[in-house]
């Protein structure tokens, strides 16, 4: 994942997280919505089956990099679930560390 990446410096700037932790993702700060309707302007098909961009999911953190700005942003696997909970989509992003908090918990539920 950092093949590509020149770090000459002493103090890395990039970390692999080996194995990987579980985190709490918070995907209203991930996902941040651009603008929110009103409710009854959302269709009932997008309510109960459309992604749920507001939940926070369980995650697994697999590396850090620092950011020219001094923040650092996480490479995270987890699953968008749909508002009914009835399916999900998986996927991989990069993540600012405000979105996420450490998991204690060993499940992994989706």
């Amino acid at each position: 994942m950092f093949e590509k990446w020149n770090d000459a410096f002493s103090a890395p700037l990039r970390r692999v997280v080996d194995p990987p932790s579980p985190v709490l993702v918070d995907l209203n700060v991930v996902l941040a919505a651009v603008a929110v309707p009103r409710r009854d302007a959302v269709s009932m098909r997008a309510k109960s089956a459309g992604l749920d961009s507001a939940a926070t999911v369980p995650g697994l953190l697999h590396a850090w990099a620092g950011c020219n700005t001094r923040a650092w942003i996480g490479w995270v696997w987890f699953a968008i679930p749909t508002a009914d909970r009835k399916g999900w989509v998986e996927t991989w992003q990069w993540c600012s560390a405000h979105a996420l908090t450490p998991n204690g918990s060993d499940r992994r539920e989706r």
